[in-house]
């Protein structure tokens, strides 16, 4: 097996400016820390500065084409400090700058920077870091990027990591872009950024991430080039659509890379903060067919100079590897110089307890029911066309005697739709993975191309995963004909791979659906949905919960097994108002299908999750899980609390259990974990030989009944891996 294929824990150590502390270092004791504290087995070395500000362009190593750091003469970081490396046998990797550079360095070569359709550089007019620019993917900036990626392979080291390139939003219409896109297209005028009434912005969103994917081609092609045998790999994005506003596509650029990865750092903020945010990234990263990694960043938000603390590095930690990702962290060394031991106990621990149980980590893969299929066709396309939703209808919060209620006035421009139907979307995706970490269930992230993988009798979960191209419809419709059971919302389907609204009359009788009379309007107060019979495990008949931000009307089509277990009542359109009613329109409508059956959610739910939080909606989640199951039953069954996370995963060891604690002294950054204790867990599974608590050692006793495993765990106080072996 290949290296980069087993468990790889990353670690860099960064000194910012001054490289010439290098020069200072005892470099056998300081590759020796690799491995006896820190416990990583790969390290990325800085072959050009990172966050050095103005320090981009140089290099750390000696070259005759690229400048030198000041302050290092004629020391060679690379190659004198390669020999420790292989010494205590771990992988280097080498970081180079791909995103920001000097405005000096800039000016020397005016026709590399990317443009905005004023022709003012990007950076000119938002200084990266406040102090520099960056370049374009398709100037001859590439050319000097390319053998500065050659020469560095060429000292021997196993691999490089990109940090960049980066199309940024507004960005580029230098000339380059434009005879590229005049190629591509036969259209030489660039449309305006975000014009979404211009047919031509769609094109140029493509244009703009095959640009950077095609970057990294030409980059993997460099590396090749000098040493078939080392990696490449660079900074990608997540699954939300302000990636496209930077072409960072991970669909795209997978097969030009030998790990996928993204940044997840955490970030001292007003606005909620999702515990959960780390797994959902490393979820996304690992749907593909690379070994993932998940970067955390070992500083306090933005104070660099101070260690996160170790609950938050814990925690992070724990859901990367939960994920099936692999885990890297960046220190800056002047942290060390004053809080070292904080530095060092929130990693060296962790690391261990990986290193100690790496066959446990070899080639797992999800063994999770629920998968959840995440659309780029969506994320690229998706403008919805129901006008209600783009009303200003407010907060719904009351401060002083007045609720604001929105100025009432509907957003016409596309720009504005786009901007609210990529919201609906983003929150349906976080909300979905949250909504099943929150009630304990494993979950597989599938991709468009991913659907002919799915398993006879497990659940698919369509988050409003809207563009959906004919072949996929089919393929989800034999895929519930022959078991499989279906959960789709809001408007999953409604639009083919390009955007545009479809009739889809097939689609449309299996979601069990006759027609769309439109939308209500958002509200966040006083509009309810009310229970209309006792299908939902833990919701009664009559009972009534807060309705949904954004919900359709739908008319169902009434079959013999058809269920409407939910109906939204009327509009009321005002804070304290009587109820008015309950409407026509069903919440939900589910049908069996041949083998398998069908649930359709005729609103945002997950969306929902995300802005309101609320136990109603992330427990009608759960319900709707259950019913789905023809034994009312979940995958894992639990008494803990919402706060702990459980990942299954396997290999040939057998079925690893992740449990992961989150469970803190209510603030983010936690200070501390409150411990979960008497933790009973009956999970779904083939019989287990035995059940080990991986960080005790000790063996677990367990019941073996109606394919289920289930045992107790007395104490979880972070992490806790269990292994049911084969």
């Amino acid at each position: 097996m290949e290296w980069f294929k087993k468990p790889v824990r990353m670690i860099r150590r960064d000194f910012i400016s001054d490289f010439k502390e290098y020069k200072n270092l005892d470099l056998d004791q300081f590759a020796r820390e690799i491995k006896d504290k820190w416990h990583a087995n790969c390290e990325w070395i800085m072959a050009t500065p990172g966050c050095a500000p103005g320090m981009g362009q140089y290099v750390t190593f000696n070259s005759d084409k690229f400048e030198k750091a000041p302050g290092l003469g004629d020391f060679d970081i690379i190659r004198e400090y390669l020999p420790y490396a292989r010494k205590y046998d771990f992988k280097v990797l080498a970081y180079l700058n791909m995103h920001w550079y000097p405005f000096d360095f800039a000016d020397k070569h005016p026709d590399w920077e990317q443009l905005l359709e004023g022709g003012i550089a990007y950076g000119r007019k938002n200084p990266l870091y406040g102090t520099g620019t960056t370049f374009c993917v398709n100037s001859p900036w590439r050319e000097w990027a390319f053998e500065l990626i050659k020469e560095v392979v060429s000292l021997g080291i196993d691999g490089v990591f990109l940090d960049g390139p980066v199309v940024f939003p507004g960005a580029c219409y230098c000339k380059y872009c434009r005879k590229k896109f005049l190629k591509k297209t036969n259209n030489n005028n660039l449309p305006k950024f975000e014009d979404w009434s211009d047919p031509a912005w769609r094109g140029f969103t493509i244009f703009r991430s095959d640009s950077w994917s095609g970057f990294l081609k030409d980059a993997r092609e460099a590396v090749r080039s000098v040493n078939p045998d080392a990696v490449i790999f660079l900074n990608g994005g997540s699954f939300l659509t302000p990636n496209l506003y930077t072409a960072r596509d991970t669909f795209k650029t997978e097969q030009f890379q030998d790990f996928t990865g993204a940044e997840q750092f955490y970030h001292v903020s007003e606005k909620y903060n999702s515990p959960y945010k780390t797994i959902n990234l490393g979820r996304f990263l690992s749907a593909g067919d690379n070994p993932a990694v998940v970067f955390t960043h070992h500083t306090l938000s933005a104070w660099h100079y101070i260690p996160l603390c170790k609950t938050e590095m814990d925690m992070a930690l724990a859901q990367t590897v939960a994920s099936g990702s692999n885990p890297w962290f960046a220190v800056f060394m002047n942290a060390m110089k004053f809080r070292a031991e904080e530095a060092l106990e929130a990693v060296g621990p962790f690391y261990r307890f990986l290193e100690q149980n790496e066959s446990v980590f070899t080639e797992t893969k999800p063994d999770a029911e629920i998968n959840v299929l995440f659309s780029n066709k969506t994320a690229y396309n998706y403008i919805s066309v129901q006008n209600s939703l783009f009303k200003d209808t407010g907060s719904g919060e009351e401060t002083d005697l007045i609720t604001d209620t929105g100025s009432g006035l509907t957003r016409d421009s596309l720009h504005e739709r786009r901007t609210v139907s990529a919201e609906i979307l983003d929150r349906e995706y976080e909300g979905s993975l949250d909504a099943f970490s929150y009630s304990h269930q494993p979950v597989r992230v599938i991709w468009d191309e991913h659907i002919s993988r799915l398993k006879d009798g497990n659940v698919l979960i369509l988050p409003n995963t809207a563009c959906l191209s004919d072949s996929q419809i089919n393929k989800i419709i034999d895929y519930v004909d022959k078991g499989g059971a279906l959960i789709a919302t809001f408007e999953a389907g409604f639009y083919d791979e390009k955007g545009c609204c479809k009739k889809r009359k097939r689609w449309f009788d299996f979601l069990g659906i006759d027609k769309v009379e439109g939308a209500f309007e958002p509200s966040s107060f006083e509009e309810y949905i009310k229970i209309s019979n006792n299908s939902l495990s833990g919701f009664k008949k009559d009972m009534i919960i807060p309705r949904t931000y954004n919900a359709l009307k739908i008319c169902p089509v009434l079959e013999k097994d058809t269920d409407i277990p939910a109906y939204f009542m009327n509009e009321t359109g005002s804070p304290y108002a009587e109820f008015n009613g309950v409407s026509p329109y069903p919440v939900i409508v589910s049908n069996n299908r041949a083998k398998g059956k069908v649930v359709y959610i005729a609103a945002p739910l997950f969306a929902s999750i995300v802005r309101f939080r609320l136990n109603d909606h992330i427990k009608l989640v759960e319900a709707v899980l259950r019913y789905v199951n023809n034994d009312n039953s979940l995958q894992i069954e639990t008494n803990a609390p919402g706060s702990l996370i459980a990942e299954i995963r396997s290999n040939k060891r057998g079925t690893v259990l992740h449990l992961i604690n989150i469970s803190g002294d209510m603030k983010r950054p936690i200070g501390s974990f409150v411990s979960l204790n008497n933790i009973e867990l009956s999970i779904r599974t083939s019989r287990p030989l035995e059940v080990i608590n991986l960080h005790t050692k000790g063996k677990i006793p367990f019941t073996y009944t109606d394919n289920r495993v289930i045992f107790k765990i007395k104490k979880i106080t972070d992490y806790t891996l269990v292994l049911l072996s084969r």
